[in-house]
């Protein structure tokens, strides 16, 4: 038991690494020489393989019958439209994590884990985003390449830096073993001011409509705790001199510039209405898709007058939809509408088993859901099938001992 117990513990620490790397290979990672991301990607791989090979039998039912299909209709889609239009670096390489890392953990989730083993996984991502706000506080989670003086991860960029800590500030408040700790709150405030010393609108936008979902559907159950919080946050604008010291943090300013008087530095805005008007073009004469990663190179070649800027659409629906096709987006849209229900249902079910994760669950796919709307391509919504996993696995996520 020991041994299996140490096992678990190693492997889930690893899989954590690779949730947080999302590469089988990062030339950022590099220490004396040697490559970090490289050596966690091979012990992942070997742990994962026997893993695997432990499954006695993989019986698709009801729950996972979607994204199954998902999975195998890219992995069989992908080279066959590569065939007809060519394949490039980036398209390689995005198909391949997705594969040795999204799929097969996402497979494993759901075959072998139980309550304590997510309940270990959540713990240990909680600790990935007070890692990188301890980094972000010291000042050295500025990236060398990052010349906007925005606060990121290692060279990860700060929108990926601001969605951390808006999963830390949702396992912080809906995490059933740490409602005991009431120093969270202060990190929760913590990593709210990171979060916006970011400049990211897109994450600190999500996480507000999170919250007021929440509090939307427990209204009178967090409502006395939500005024004590909300006054202590005002009380520390108001009678100290927070605010001032946050806005010299990292780039605040960016959250509210679609805001200001005037409505300039409109920039990434205005890149997001490219983006989706190249997607549009590009699924009316490939509706079938056009293969992992070639996106940017048939926007620019059916309209050479407005060239896309970026590898990817940030949006997750668009990306799959001209880079795999029509059939292939029905089967996710098709996904992301049972797992919500089912999310849901399973969350209203145990609402008054205090140990149960659904609540939190919840809330994180919401708020990762909603990040794949608008930024990021579908390796950086890892997080967002990993938590689709924990909510299909069968066994209940709840302590039997604390019913």
């Amino acid at each position: 038991m020991k041994i299996k117990n140490i096992f678990s513990w190693v492997y889930i620490l690893i899989l954590c690494a690779m949730i947080a790397i999302g590469k089988m290979y990062d030339d950022r990672l590099e220490f004396l020489g040697i490559n970090l991301a490289l050596i966690i990607s091979i012990i992942y791989l070997i742990l994962s393989f026997l893993l695997m090979i432990s499954i006695k039998k993989l019986v698709i039912t009801k729950s996972k019958f979607l994204l199954y299909v998902f999975y195998c209709s890219i992995i069989v889609i992908t080279p066959i439209l590569w065939v007809v239009y060519g394949a490039i670096e980036y398209g390689i390489l995005k198909y391949l994590n997705f594969c040795l890392i999204v799929i097969i953990m996402s497979i494993i989730i759901i075959e072998k884990f139980d309550y304590k083993k997510v309940e270990k996984l959540i713990i240990s991502l909680l600790l990935v985003s007070c890692f990188l706000a301890l980094l972000a506080v010291l000042g050295q989670a500025i990236s060398v390449n990052n010349d906007s003086g925005r606060l990121s991860v290692l060279g990860g960029g700060p929108i990926i830096f601001s969605r951390w800590m808006g999963l830390g500030i949702l396992i912080l408040m809906l995490m059933p073993t740490l409602r005991k700790f009431k120093v969270r709150y202060l990190i929760i405030v913590l990593f709210f001011i990171l979060s916006i010393s970011s400049g990211s609108r897109g994450p600190v936008l999500t996480l507000f409509l999170v919250l007021c979902l929440f509090l939307f559907l427990n209204f009178r159950r967090y409502f006395l705790k939500f005024i004590v919080l909300m006054s202590f946050l005002l009380s520390l604008i108001a009678f100290t001199d927070i605010s001032k010291e946050v806005v010299k943090l990292g780039k605040v300013e960016r959250i509210f510039m679609n805001f200001n008087s005037r409505g300039v530095a409109k920039k990434s805005t205005g890149t997001r209405k490219r983006l989706m008007q190249g997607a549009v073009t590009v699924f009316k004469e490939y509706p079938m898709g056009v293969g992992s990663g070639n996106w940017q190179d048939k926007s620019n070649e059916i309209d050479s007058q407005n060239l896309m800027p970026l590898e990817y659409s940030h949006n997750i629906f668009l990306e799959v939809l001209n880079e795999y096709g029509i059939i292939v987006v029905f089967i996710l849209i098709m996904l992301f509408i049972y797992v919500f229900h089912l999310s849901y249902m399973l969350m209203n079910k145990y609402y008054y088993n205090e140990s149960s994760l659904y609540t939190l669950l919840f809330y994180v796919l919401t708020y990762f859901f909603l990040n794949s709307l608008i930024s990021g391509d579908i390796i950086d919504a890892r997080l967002l099938f990993v938590v689709i996993s924990f909510i299909l696995i069968k066994a209940p996520l709840i302590n039997n001992n604390n019913r």
